[in-house]
């Protein structure tokens, strides 16, 4: 029990009240039915809460390698911030890790990257900035995906996928993934 309580003490308290609310919902998240969306239910849904579709979520970068592009507002705030590394601090000439591959992010790409990088003999270092497969891959409409359910169908999992890429998807290519499974 002590090391369940030690872990605890490394979230904030706003963590701990949400990680609560999950616990004490989870048996009737787990048995509720949610109802299937149309396409136009799904867009309005997107267009009422998805940052791609909200004026005002982006901004234009004022610094660095990409200054003048558009990004999200809470990434801007980030790419502009001061560093948390105070430089005078650092030690270039001192080495922490001696590798042959880093690989930056530990999701779907990054760890297969990793585990062959490794068993073709290299060292590698993976940094992820939460835990290993804590990831968007988790998430992701264009990765592992299939008409998989009773109300599912092929042209139903077309259409999500067409959705998933705003549209903007090449739809040969789109259709022939279909065909190919």
């Amino acid at each position: 029990m002590a090391v369940e309580s030690d872990r605890l003490l490394l979230y904030s308290p706003e963590m701990l009240v949400s990680m609560k609310k999950v616990e004490e919902t989870r048996d009737y998240r787990m048995t509720e039915e949610l109802p299937v969306l149309t396409i136009d239910e799904r867009k309005k849904l997107l267009q009422s809460f998805h940052p791609d579709y909200n004026e005002g979520s982006l901004r234009e970068l004022k610094v660095g390698p990409n200054k003048g592009q558009m990004i999200y507002n809470e990434y801007a705030d980030i790419f502009e911030a001061y560093s948390f590394i105070d430089e005078k601090k650092l030690d270039l000439s001192k080495i922490d890790y001696d590798v042959d591959i880093l690989i930056i992010g530990g999701g779907g790409a990054g760890a297969a990257a990793a585990l062959i990088a490794q068993e073709g003999g290299a060292k590698v270092l993976l940094s992820t900035k939460l835990r290993l497969g804590d990831a968007n891959t988790m998430m992701a409409q264009g990765g592992i995906q299939a008409a998989d359910k009773e109300n599912d169908s092929p042209a139903i999992h077309y259409l999500d996928v067409m959705g998933g890429g705003q549209f903007k998807n090449d739809p040969k290519l789109v259709q022939l993934q279909q065909t190919n499974r």
